[in-house]
């Protein structure tokens, strides 16, 4: 598909009537004819294809886009990912987002609005603030002002972290690689380890990583390496948006099969892909092992390099923009792991 969309006629696309082929033609083309496809888009009226144009091309009249979006959704988990997804919005359109996801009644979502705003984005609203001090004074007990609200908040946020425990490995994989030695390590980022492990450990959400690691650095191990976690589906049919040939990585690209097989996954605790130096020395240390795993079974010699560790946004690009995000530091990581790696060896 990728090929046939390159240079397709643009009226052909328009009378389709496809939101998804209207943001397929837009991706492959370079975001050409963006007024036109965003004006269709609008017409159609398809969330979910919104969401993706928005976050991947810069249109002009973005202010019609998001009140189209106030009007037509009422699911708080949509509206923060708008808010999280689009990193061009104006304050204006944040507040606007925020404000719903407030009158929406839904705590979790709201705080993590909150969050994204002030702790993330490090803006300031006095009007917003008003309000989360109104609702986590009222709801939540606690004594919400302008000398602690960024601390309330990260402790809103992570307080859950370290009451989670689950023991064992999940049943969220499939057993054994399906005949393929792994050579990718594939890096993710969650919000945060206790929502991470709450779906990895939930056998109805079809998803896991091998690895998830918390911002103090606590690394636990949720599927064997022996096994394919679910963190890094492709599939081979046209109409998914996982199809392999999406992916910007040649080898998944041209692997007629699902990318869990020969992948690893490590999860990181992290809102913008930055980690904290804790979480760098897990991420290696865990790197090492899979690396020296990789030696002691298949006798195979693992590639250091920004082909092989990759992030999960290079396998499915169409449905992941931000994982693991700009901010993750992917050279530190390979520069580290480079050096310790020599240094065993030497």
């Amino acid at each position: 598909m990728p090929e046939k969309l390159i240079n397709m006629d643009i009226s052909e696309i328009k009378d389709s009537n496809n939101a998804r082929l209207l943001f397929l033609y837009l991706y492959y083309n370079n975001g050409n004819n963006l007024d036109i496809v965003s004006n269709k888009m609008l017409e159609i009226g398809n969330l979910e294809y919104i969401q993706y144009m928005l976050r991947v091309f810069k249109v002009k009249n973005i202010d019609i886009f998001i009140d189209f979006i106030l009007k037509k959704s009422d699911s708080p988990r949509y509206l923060y990912n708008v808010l999280y997804d689009v990193d061009y919005l104006e304050d204006r359109n944040r507040i606007k987002l925020i404000n719903r996801i407030i009158k929406l009644d839904n705590d979790r979502y709201t705080i993590k609005a909150f969050y994204y705003y002030f702790n993330i984005l490090k803006k300031f609203n006095d009007n917003i603030f008003n309000k989360a001090k109104k609702l986590i004074d009222k709801k939540l007990n606690i004594d919400f002002n302008k000398d602690n609200y960024l601390k309330v908040l990260e402790n809103l946020i992570y307080s859950e972290d370290y009451k989670i425990d689950y023991k064992g490995f999940t049943n969220n994989c499939f057993k054994g690689r399906n005949g393929y030695i792994p050579s990718l390590i594939v890096c993710h980022i969650n919000s945060t380890y206790a929502s991470a492990l709450e779906h990895f450990y939930n056998e109805k959400t079809d998803v896991s990583a091998h690895y998830v690691i918390r911002r103090d650095g606590f690394i636990k191990q949720v599927v064997s390496l022996d096994d394919s976690s679910w963190a890094n589906g492709t599939s081979l049919k046209e109409n998914s948006d996982v199809y392999h040939r999406f992916s910007t990585i040649p080898l998944i690209r041209d692997t007629k099969d699902n990318a869990n097989y020969f992948t690893f996954s490590i999860e990181h605790e992290s809102f913008d892909g930055s980690l904290t130096d804790k979480q760098l020395e897990s991420s290696i240390k865990v790197m090492k092992k899979i690396i020296r795993y990789l030696k002691d079974k298949y006798n195979y010699d693992f590639i250091i390099d920004r082909n092989h560790i990759i992030g999960h946004d290079e396998v499915n690009p169409i449905v992941r923009t931000k994982c693991p995000g700009k901010l993750f530091p992917y050279d530190r990581i390979i520069k580290e792991l480079k050096k310790e790696i020599y240094d065993e060896h030497r």
